[in-house]
């Protein structure tokens, strides 16, 4: 369990209200956080959620590290499904969906949705079977699922090999000087907020390298790709706000910038490694959404 401290409370906040402004989620979010009574305030469970707060109150935010079992329920949503086999299958990964079950047994994720074609009962980790990469709940675009576990296996060696390439389209804040960059940043859990991943050079945190390609300068802006060499959470994300290029809209790591319920302009495009079993080479690409499109065409018309 992830212990979180925050000292710095405006006067006659409301608890639940505060919480959606420090956390940067949603009230669903903190609401569940409450309902499964991982906040305290003043070391006591708070009554209610609407509890007005005062100045010198302390909040300690809790959130389960997920090791216990949930059953999974196949969900009824829909996925763009790219290719499939019978070892993997390749999504476009729409906003706001999570890659599996989270401490609060979210039954809408990308593994819900897939249940009938993966064999869960090849997997250790039943809750996130075949999940060989992550994408955060609003990064979009082409995900890789492992369906059975030989081809798990083969997915992930092929990922510490740097086999398997993931590559991301981002817009940035402010234009770069190079052309290519190299980011080589560790990056350990933030002590600041629950939610948030930093750089850090704490013995624990864990190296991460991400490779930037300016693919066009603007104004105030630029439009990038990504090549990931590591794979930590929220690594890209971490990584340009390090170097002071926040992507567009990402409230977490930079700043909210009016596009509601979108949140980060970073899209997976494209994915490449070898089948598992067979050894040919996959390649797939995958345009971003209309939004992020009509973001690219007003930054460079600017």
């Amino acid at each position: 369990m992830k212990n979180n401290f925050i000292y710095k409370l405006e006067d006659k906040s409301r608890l639940d209200s505060f919480l959606v402004k420090q956390l940067k989620q949603n009230k669903s979010y903190v609401d569940k956080l409450l309902e499964n009574k991982l906040i305290t305030v003043n070391n006591e469970i708070p009554f209610k959620k609407g509890l007005i707060l005062k100045k010198g109150d302390k909040i300690i935010i809790n959130e389960f590290i997920n090791n216990q079992k949930h059953s999974l329920i196949k969900s009824n949503k829909q996925l763009e499904i790219i290719y499939e086999d019978d070892d993997v299958i390749i999504i476009n990964k729409p906003k706001n969906m999570i890659c599996h079950p989270t401490s609060f047994n979210e039954n809408d994720t990308v593994i819900n949705v897939l249940l009938n074609k993966i064999n869960i009962k090849d997997f250790d980790d039943q809750l996130r079977p075949g999940i060989v990469q992550r994408l955060d709940r609003n990064t979009t675009g082409l995900m890789v699922i492992a369906k059975n576990k030989l081809a798990y296996e083969s997915l992930i060696n092929q990922i510490n090999k740097k086999i398997l390439i993931r590559k991301y389209l981002a817009l940035v804040h402010h234009k770069f000087t190079e052309q290519r960059l190299l980011i080589k940043a560790p990056i350990d859990r933030s002590k600041q907020s629950v939610l948030k991943m930093t750089v850090s050079d704490e013995p624990k945190a864990k190296y991460a390298e991400t490779e930037v390609f300016v693919l066009e300068n603007y104004q105030n802006a630029s439009y990038i790709e990504c090549q990931l060499h590591t794979g930590r959470t929220h690594q890209i994300r971490v990584h340009l706000s390090y170097i002071h290029h926040p992507i567009f809209n990402d409230s977490l790591y930079g700043k909210n910038d009016g596009y509601k319920d979108y949140e980060q302009f970073l899209h997976s495009y494209k994915l490449s490694f070898y089948q598992p079993t067979t050894d040919k080479l996959l390649e797939f690409e995958c345009k971003p959404d209309k939004t992020f499109i009509g973001l690219k065409n007003e930054l460079k018309n600017a």
